[in-house]
């Protein structure tokens, strides 16, 4: 179990370019510790890229669930988890020690207008890509009226974002049947 925690360590500090990126290194891995078969990895794959949160850190709590049982499974979660701790907690030593600089301020406040824009970029290419068909500009309406209900739901009667979810979901239903 201590080659997996080290191994999942590893990734855990080397995870640029998200999970997915990871998965041919855990594959090579997993084969030659003979931790899963090949079946059994792509099946975990499948899993893991349908579970909630990220593809890396449920593959390797599935590899280690199946190799070593509820130890092998927090192991390779501890593993994978504990550089990005130490990372968020180095940042926030930092931040909040330089938070009082007014300096730090003006970069957070020029930061905002960016990450709105990336934010509203990925809203903009998700919206366009789904946009298909004779009917795209019904399609374009629908999601403008569910935008403003939903920001009104937000805003006005700050309902939790969860029936948001639920309201955006049956309505879907509703207008996609």
């Amino acid at each position: 179990m201590l080659h997996m925690f080290l191994f999942f360590l590893k990734l855990g500090f080397i995870s640029f370019g998200g999970g997915y990126a990871l998965i041919p290194m855990i594959e090579r891995e997993a084969a030659a510790q003979q931790w899963m078969s090949t079946e059994a990895f792509i099946e975990a794959v499948s899993v893991a890229g349908m579970s909630p949160g990220p593809i890396a850190v449920n593959l390797g709590t599935i590899i280690g669930y199946r190799t070593f049982g509820i130890g092998g499974a927090l192991t390779a979660l501890a593993g994978l988890i504990i550089p990005s701790v130490i990372v968020a907690a180095i940042v926030f030593i930092i931040i909040h020690r330089l938070r009082k600089k007014e300096w730090i301020d003006r970069i957070f406040y020029g930061l905002m207008p960016i990450v709105t824009a990336l934010i509203l970029f990925a809203v903009y290419r998700l919206g366009v890509g789904s946009l298909d068909g004779p009917e795209w500009a019904m399609q374009l309406l629908f999601g403008l009226v569910m935008i403003g209900v939903c920001w009104m739901m937000l805003v006005k009667y700050r309902m939790h974002p969860v029936y948001i979810l639920l309201f955006s979901a049956i309505g879907g239903i509703a207008f996609f049947s």
